[in-house]
């Protein structure tokens, strides 16, 4: 053992020996050979070190302007119209174009992955894939963030023990709902003074699934009382917001930037949120010059919907055991908006909605979606749109309309039909432009008719908070002053300040897919309405379920109702009939025969209703069922048998195109009965202010 050590460090010495001559031959190491060999070693390292650091910064550096790079050619290409263009060659390849977040549908049956990875590639700056909106990934440069994926954030694998106690946390924030509900029980009035304020309280608490659930039965008062829902309405107005570390980490993440990449892409990105949703919120920021925005999904978003609707299946079994609430068919309906949440928590199907309601409007100057720019699940960069929300909007023409009776001590009113059962009716439309009133109202009916009539696709959240209307210099961040007002009003042309009126409609995550069927029986509806059969329109509302479990003798009961009804409330076509009036009318009698109608046919009303009280607020004299006349009648003459007044199940392709050349005349119909109603309004005013 000694004599090995021995010959060990003997060798060693020798080495030093016959290497130190090479050493000594260059002045930084005369005399030092062992701190020299150190020294040559340790430097090796330290330009490999550096190598390797100059090596990432050149790899940083290559990424940020590759995706500055592809979102500026990716930008110009929307803003000059060659994306739009792109995408309708594709869609006409396709043919009967379908959006994805669709009622009842299974998830198989989906022709979409919603994960960021499955992208097909292509030489271009989009990916062929027309329906992803995700960077088409290059293996030469691949992400360079650090951190998880932005579609994987929060998204472990859910077990029974995150079921666990994310049930204890639900049941805790229910406590005051669940220990009062005997209470509620007994006493109406604590019941709609109190207790549903509860509910709606701890609806907003329990994350966005319980939220959006909450927005969505606020619309269904065909299932709930009126003063549920108007408690439940106020879920609008509340929404989350997450940290702007959250949104820099999602944005770095989803483009594959390094840390502190963003704002080396962006010459700007506002901290603080523009609006923010139960899903997500909004940022503004600006590339090569021009402002866009930037949609950011909350953190756990994904994971708390699907546990919390696991949790909500399982209640809904519970409540379909139960024969006073057999009838609704919960677990259905959860099963539906489960679907519809699921979708909308991957903003890359958002994404596709945007670039469809787009393409369907493509020869509509005047009416505006987002146009997005990048999608993946967790983000979307998209355009941004001028306008504001169409109630701040009014409001400002309410504050104004108080402002200037306050002042003159007086006020003079148009008369205007109000019944004693008509939504309140405010003084603001009297100082709204009659030019923008026009546009208001004869769009708004035209946009709805348009997505039920022709696309069959119908924006499933179109509430006035998702409706921008873009009036140039009218209106600001400031409510409308009495005097600018003044100047509004002398202003009656189809521009204001030399710009066009436009109407932009936001947040597409929620799109109704309609099927030939429940369009056509939802236009019978319509149609009765106009005829003032109560009759038919009962038949109709029967057919809004393919599941219907009321015997003969409740249907005849039910029919008999909304005969009544049609006799206390509707005459028809131009008889000044309220639909509002009429529709929650229907909507009470469905509640109380315990008539089942699937999720498509209520967007379908909640929607009528937004635009009809749109109109009367803008309008109070306008008639959305009159403007419609001439495109529901061509409907129905061509999609109804002339003999039983039946609808037709299944359209042949003759009819089908029959009713998209025929549209376009219906249209310029309407359009040519809305000019002549607001002509005479217009001499009306005139005669007023004269």
């Amino acid at each position: 053992m000694i004599g090995r050590k021995a010959a060990v460090i003997g060798a060693a010495a020798w080495f030093l020996f016959c290497l130190d001559p090479i050493m000594a031959s260059s002045s930084d190491f005369v005399g030092r050979p062992t701190t020299s060999l150190v020294r040559i070693i340790g430097g090796a390292s330290l330009n490999s070190n550096s190598n390797s650091v100059e090596n990432q910064a050149q790899a940083e550096e290559a990424r940020v302007s590759h995706v500055r790079d592809i979102l500026s050619k990716r930008l110009g290409s929307v803003l000059s119209g060659r994306r739009a263009r792109q995408f309708e060659k594709w869609a006409s390849k396709r043919g009967d174009l379908k959006v994805i977040s669709m009622h009842g549908v299974d998830e198989a049956e989906l022709d979409f992955n919603t994960s960021d990875d499955a992208v097909v590639s292509s030489d271009g700056i989009f990916p062929d894939d027309s329906i992803n909106l995700a960077l088409v990934p290059l293996q030469h440069m691949p992400s360079l963030y650090p951190g998880k994926a932005a579609h994987t954030m929060g998204e472990a694998t859910i077990s029974g023990v995150n079921l666990f106690f994310r049930s204890i946390r639900l049941g805790f924030n229910f406590v005051p709902v669940a220990s009062t509900a005997w209470l509620a029980f007994l006493s109406t009035t604590f019941r709609e003074k109190i207790w549903f304020k509860w509910v709606a309280t701890c609806l907003s608490l329990s994350g966005p699934a319980f939220i959006k659930w909450g927005q969505w039965a606020s619309t269904r008062s065909d299932m709930f009382s009126e003063q549920l829902c108007q408690a439940l309405s106020q879920l609008h107005n509340d929404a989350p917001s997450h940290s702007w570390k959250h949104t820099k980490n999602v944005m770095e993440s989803s483009l594959g930037l390094p840390r502190g990449g963003l704002l080396r892409v962006f010459e700007s990105f506002d901290e603080i949120p523009l609006a923010s949703g139960s899903i997500a919120q909004i940022h503004r920021a600006s590339l090569n010059g021009t402002t866009i925005v930037a949609k950011v999904r909350h953190p756990n978003v994904a994971k708390l919907i699907d546990m919390d609707f696991r949790l909500m299946r399982i209640a809904a079994l519970v409540a379909d055991w139960l024969p006073a609430l057999s009838w609704l068919h919960i677990r259905d309906t959860v099963e539906q908006f489960s679907h519809t949440m699921a979708a909308q928590a991957h903003l890359n199907v958002e994404g596709h909605h945007l670039e469809v309601l787009n393409y369907n409007f493509r020869n509509w100057n005047h009416v505006r979606f987002p146009r997005p720019i990048y999608a993946s699940s967790a983000a979307i960069i998209e355009t941004f749109e001028s306008g504001s929300i169409v109630t701040s909007i009014l409001d400002g023409y309410d504050a104004l309309a108080s402002q200037v009776a306050h002042d003159q001590g007086t006020l003079v009113v148009e008369e205007v039909d109000d019944s004693d059962d008509s939504d309140e009716i405010s003084l603001g439309y009297q100082f709204v432009p009659m030019s923008v009133a026009q546009f208001i109202v004869t769009t708004g009916s035209s946009v709805y008719l348009k997505m039920l009539l022709i696309d069959r696709q119908m924006h499933a959240d179109l509430h006035p908070g998702n409706i921008m209307l873009d009036l140039a210099g009218v209106v600001g961040k400031k409510p409308v002053s009495a005097s600018s007002s003044r100047k509004v009003i002398s202003s009656d042309t189809t521009t204001i300040s030399g710009r066009h009126l436009g109407i932009t409609l936001v947040d597409a995550g929620m799109v109704a897919q309609l099927s030939q069927e429940e369009s056509t029986n939802f236009v019978g509806l319509l149609c009765s309405i106009g005829d003032g059969d109560g009759r038919i329109a009962a038949r109709c509302a029967l057919r809004f379920s393919k599941e219907t479990q009321l015997t003969e003798e409740e249907q005849n009961g039910f029919v008999e109702d909304m005969d009544e009804l049609f006799k206390e409330r509707c005459r028809g076509y131009h008889t000044n009939v309220d639909v509002s009036h009429v529709l929650r009318g229907v909507l009470g009698l469905i509640r109380k025969h315990r008539v089942r109608i699937d999720a498509n046919y209520a967007t379908l009303v909640v929607n009528c209703l937004c635009i009809d009280g749109l109109g009367r607020r803008v309008c109070p004299n306008y008639n959305v069922l009159d403007s419609a006349k001439p495109l529901l009648q061509s409907y129905q003459g061509l999609c109804y048998n002339k003999k039983d007044g039946s609808p037709v199940t299944n359209p042949s392709a003759l009819q089908k195109g029959l009713v998209r050349l025929s549209m376009p005349l219906a249209y310029m119909k309407k359009s040519a009965s809305d000019s002549a109603f607001f002509h005479r309004e217009m001499k009306k005013k005139n005669v007023g202010n004269d």
